[in-house]
């Protein structure tokens, strides 16, 4: 069990080795992270095999969902850091006499609590982002998945080897995470629930600690009447039931235009009927990972069964740790679903009258992670997606956008604040410093003391000339005697 005092030692660790890495450039530090991409690859099988075995999750899965991800952030952030992280000149605007120039510094030591959904994946995309902006990272990766996160800094310490200390890893529940929060690291990354993501803020605050927070949600698929109605039907399945669907960005509900709703629900039905449930190779749904969840997931579908709903399991019943996928009809916006997360393979299924209606439903739960739409129409997909209040929005697919690593990822509202991935996410490791520098200096500046209304006058008639809108209205002003600007 790690104590208090060996949280408090490697945070100590990793700023002694943050001084060195900080200060290379960033064009120097993307040129070594080539190094951790060329090690993942090397070590992928191992790297699946490690995930499978402490989730059960189906091994593609383990590929695409954990190393996939972090290979193409890598080579994005190896292609777009340099530029996005080097000092850049501003604009001074009226004061000709002045320059300005932005520089990004890194925060220092980032601490990142991971949950244990996708146990690589998630505590590396944060790791390598911070990494990239010049930061060290103190990473504590879920006690129920622990070997997978572990795995995230022995690669960058395979990667880095003249850095040995720059990634510490620390193991342990909830106390020990609790330490973290409270060490002296200058930013804290957590991904998982909205309860515990409250907690981490409150005690976050005592020490002003800036937070980025991935929390819970309940996203949406929007299916219209105009949808190709079997590929919304696959992929709606796959976004709610991929990963036994223990995903942050998991289709929770399906809001499906009336027209549609019978063709729709008959095609979920073959889709959730084909499924195969185990944890052999050729599974397509592994088992739920954390053995508490099924009680969870027994609240709400017995909670939706109480207020008339009609529960199907097309595929059968499941056992060994395995859940079935559950489809939820006759639903109601009384029902629990709405207002929680699930976190597991259930898929309720809604008619709604229109668009409208949809929206009206997504937004009333207060969530805003992810959502899907549905139809042939760009110009409809493009109005719904302007009415959801969302980090993201994907259309006609479903959990691919994540897979874009020039994206930005992230919640609003209930699902948390700040960015992972895209340029977004690689600026939320860094410290904005901004520089003024005087290029002509004369004895005194006008609007030093003493103040005289010669000065006033001098400055209106300017004022008056920089801001007017057309190049007569700037001479009438520069050339004004009347303090009022008039000619």
């Amino acid at each position: 069990m790690t104590e208090a005092f060996e949280v408090a030692a490697a945070v100590a660790r990793a700023r002694a080795a943050q001084g060195a890495w900080g200060a290379l450039s960033s064009r120097a530090r993307a040129r070594r992270l080539v190094a951790l991409r060329r090690v993942l690859i090397e070590r992928l099988d191992e790297i699946v095999e490690v995930v499978h075995a402490e989730t059960g999750k189906p091994r593609l899965e383990g590929l695409a969902h954990e190393v996939l991800i972090i290979a193409n952030l890598l080579r994005t952030y190896e292609r777009r850091a340099p530029a996005l992280l080097a000092s850049r000149p501003v604009g001074s605007g009226l004061l000709i006499t002045k320059s300005g120039t932005k520089y990004y510094e890194p925060y220092g030591v980032v601490g990142i609590i991971s949950p244990w959904n996708f146990p690589f994946s998630l505590p590396a995309i944060p790791t390598v982002s911070a990494l990239f902006a010049g930061n060290a990272v103190v990473l504590k990766p879920s006690e129920v998945t622990p070997r997978s996160g572990a795995m995230v800094g022995e690669l960058v310490r395979q990667a880095l080897p003249e850095f040995p200390d720059l990634v510490q890893v620390i193991e342990g529940a909830g106390d020990v995470g609790a330490a973290l929060v409270a060490a002296p690291v200058d930013k804290l990354v957590f991904i998982g629930s909205e309860a515990t993501g409250r907690r981490i803020m409150r005690d976050a605050a005592e020490t002003l600690t800036p937070v980025l927070m991935e929390l819970g949600s309940n996203d949406v698929a929007i299916v219209c009447e105009d949808a190709n109605v079997e590929r919304a039907a696959a992929g709606i399945v796959w976004g709610a039931v991929a990963n036994a669907g223990q995903v942050c960005m998991a289709t929770e509900r399906a809001l499906v235009a009336q027209a549609v709703y019978d063709p729709f629900v008959a095609a979920v039905r073959r889709e959730l009927a084909a499924l195969r449930l185990g944890r052999g190779p050729d599974a397509d749904v592994g088992p739920l990972i954390a053995p508490a969840q099924r009680a969870v997931l027994d609240g709400i579908v017995a909670d939706a069964e109480q207020h008339g709903a009609k529960v199907e399991r097309p595929g059968g019943a499941a056992g060994d740790g395995l859940y079935p996928p559950t489809l939820i009809l006759d639903s109601s916006e009384a029902m629990l679903f709405h207002r929680t997360e699930a976190f597991g393979p259930l898929l309720p299924v809604l008619a709604v009258p229109d668009d409208a209606a949809a929206v009206r439903i997504a937004r009333a739960g207060g969530f805003g992670l992810n959502a899907s739409i549905w139809t042939r129409s760009r110009r409809r997909a493009e109005r719904i997606a302007a009415a959801l209040p969302t980090g993201s929005v994907m259309v006609n697919d479903v959990l691919a956008n994540f897979g874009m690593s020039q994206l930005p990822y992230g919640g609003v509202g209930r699902s948390g604040f700040g960015r992972l991935q895209g340029d977004e996410g690689l600026l939320e490791f860094v410290r904005v410093k901004a520089v003024a520098t005087t290029r002509i200096r004369f004895r005194r500046e006008p609007f030093w003391f003493p103040y005289r209304a010669r000065t006033y006058r001098a400055a209106r008639r300017l004022l008056g000339a920089w801001f007017a809108p057309g190049l007569a209205a700037k001479l009438r002003a520069l050339f004004s005697t009347d303090p009022g600007g008039r000619a």
